[in-house]
């Protein structure tokens, strides 16, 4: 059943015309094939140093990881679909991109590549698939269940479920989670980029939101919303509430740390026309995150700061973030997408690329130092 979701690779011995100008152009030794990414290629576009991107084969965004037995998996939007699909020169604009990839690793250096998880085939309601976000937890069955939720494009969040990081997924809903028709969800323009997290007394939360409300300004959009889940996960167990997200853009996360929600944004582009906080400033389409006991309530949240920067300021090129802060063996790391790989070929469009930094968590004071996107990635780990 597993490979009905991850794609089996096998070589193809001829090639679009496309790829037969990388080819040409020694970009790409060979090709290869499955039924929803028409290639993968195997040129090895990063300098032997360097560690990023997590995969110099697969175009990929928007981190999420999950542990699971020792090994972390991680999952991204599959921006090598769209890639594959898209016309020569043609931009990445998400709109064919319906399947998930996913990435595991016991170091930190050696990455396995398990394929895709074709959501457009087990959900077939979809728009897309972006931005997925993935928590876990042992249920009365004894099995360590998974749900993973996604973006239904623009429209929505999508959630599907599994007993094993590699599948296979089911749709337990047959319908968005979250959409514009959801009950008390008003005014958000872009209810997508789930970003989720289970607590110690075992609730588990769901925030969203992205663009501007009716009402909104630079300073605060106004369009981040949070929720309780369900017992079943699959459902919503309290009213949405606001968060007061300050140059909120897209791209929510959420942290459990110490018993402290830890909620993580992209910030736009606009102009910092007004800013009321003693705390820095964040920069333009920049990470930043707030904090809070008590989620539900609004003005409880806190903003912190802002803790990565565009990569765009680490001399790669602009484009739009997602990170996702996970703790593996005792280590904090921070996922990222990057455009490491379309440059390194000489392309454009904005086909993104994963990459990992080790990132400091002061835990008992939740300060978040900045850091910033490398091609180094992180050293080996071993246990």
């Amino acid at each position: 059943m597993l490979a009905a979701l991850l794609m089996s690779v096998s070589v193809l011995s001829g090639c679009r015309s496309k790829k037969e100008q990388l080819q040409a152009d020694g970009y790409i030794s060979s090709l290869e094939i499955s039924s929803t990414i028409d290639y993968v290629d195997t040129a090895y576009v990063k300098n032997p140093q360097y560690a990023n991107p997590i995969s110099s084969e697969i175009f990929c965004a928007d981190p999420t990881a999950i542990e699971y037995n020792g090994r972390l998996y991680v999952f991204g939007t599959n921006d090598h679909q769209q890639f594959d699909l898209v016309e020569e020169g043609g931009n990445n604009y998400y709109g064919l991109i319906k399947s998930l990839v996913v990435f595991s690793t016991e170091d930190m250096a050696n990455w396995t590549y398990h394929g895709i998880i074709d959501v457009g085939a087990i959900a077939p309601w979809i728009y897309n698939s972006w931005a997925p976000s993935i928590v876990s937890r042992v249920e009365d069955d004894g099995l360590t269940h998974f749900y993973l939720y996604f973006s239904d494009g623009g429209m929505g969040v999508g959630v599907l479920t599994a007993t094993d990081p590699l599948g296979p997924w089911s749709d337990p809903l047959g319908k968005p989670l979250i959409n514009a028709a959801t009950p008390g969800l008003y005014d958000c323009a872009i209810p997508f980029d789930p970003g989720v997290c289970i607590d110690d007394n075992g609730d588990a939360w769901i925030a969203f939101g992205g663009g501007r409300a009716y009402y909104g300004t630079n300073y605060l959009p106004g369009t981040a919303r949070i929720a309780r889940l369900g017992e079943d996960m699959v459902s919503l167990g309290s009213e949405i509430k606001d968060i007061d997200a300050l140059y909120f853009f897209e791209a929510s996360e959420l942290n459990y740390i110490n018993g402290t929600y830890v909620y993580t944004y992209n910030t736009t582009w606009d102009e910092r026309d007004e800013w009321h906080s003693d705390k820095p400033m964040p920069t333009h389409c920049s990470m930043a995150y707030m904090t809070t006991k008590t989620p539900l309530e609004t003005d409880s949240w806190e903003y912190q700061g802002y803790y990565f920067p565009n990569p765009g300021a680490s001399g790669m090129e602009y484009g739009n973030s997602h990170t996702h802060l996970h703790k593996y063996k005792d280590r904090y790391y921070l996922f990222h997408q990057t455009q490491q790989r379309q440059s390194a070929l000489g392309l454009s469009g904005g086909f993104r690329s994963i990459g990992v930094v080790e990132a400091t968590v002061d835990e008992s004071t939740l300060n978040i130092p900045v850091t910033h996107a490398t091609r180094e990635g992180v050293a080996q780990i071993s246990y």
